[in-house]
């Protein structure tokens, strides 16, 4: 009979929370400020796309902002917006993944593409801790080269494979 009444419970809960979009909603309120404050802090542009997601908030950016073709070394251009993302990560306790996607290399191998991913992160990562005074226990680097393409994941006509994502982690987490 308890365990009965303990299906009961459970079933009714699940039944008047609504099992729709209305439980991501309510469940993301933070990642919602992150977004305002991300959007408000840096410049608007079409290169940059906002992602929510489970584990966050996705900041997309068209990696030939942050790279030349083929290089890992970061543009002095691109200092400006990468100094912005380490000011606002100063104010707030969230981790930050910085991961790379690239498919540029066409002509090399999958192992040269993954490399220059992983350069190109750790690269920026190495910039936040050195330049940008973050501690390195709040940053994450990783590279995918061509293996996670944003192509119709997010959105059909506004992705960008070619991408700095910098993912504003909304949970704790330990190295």
């Amino acid at each position: 009979m308890k365990n009965l009444c303990t299906i009961f419970l459970v079933i009714t809960a699940f039944i008047c929370s609504g099992f729709s979009a209305e439980i991501s909603i309510s469940f993301q309120p933070n990642v919602d400020k992150l977004e305002s404050i991300f959007k408000s802090n840096l410049p608007p542009s079409d290169k940059i796309i906002y992602t929510k997601v489970p584990r966050g908030l996705v900041l997309s950016i068209d990696e030939e902002y942050f790279f030349s073709q083929g290089e890992s070394k970061i543009k002095e251009s691109s200092l400006c917006i990468i100094d912005t993302i380490v000011n606002l990560l100063h104010e707030m306790p969230n981790y930050c993944v910085v991961e790379n996607h690239t498919e540029e290399n066409y002509q090399n191998s999958i192992l040269e593409n993954w490399e220059l991913s992983m350069n190109r992160s750790s690269n920026i990562v190495e910039y936040m801790i050195k330049c940008g005074k973050l501690p390195p226990s709040q940053l994450f680097s990783l590279g995918f080269g061509e293996f996670m393409p944003f192509k119709d994941n997010v959105s059909s006509n506004t992705g960008i494979n070619n991408r700095m994502d910098f993912v504003i982690l909304e949970y704790e987490t330990k190295r």
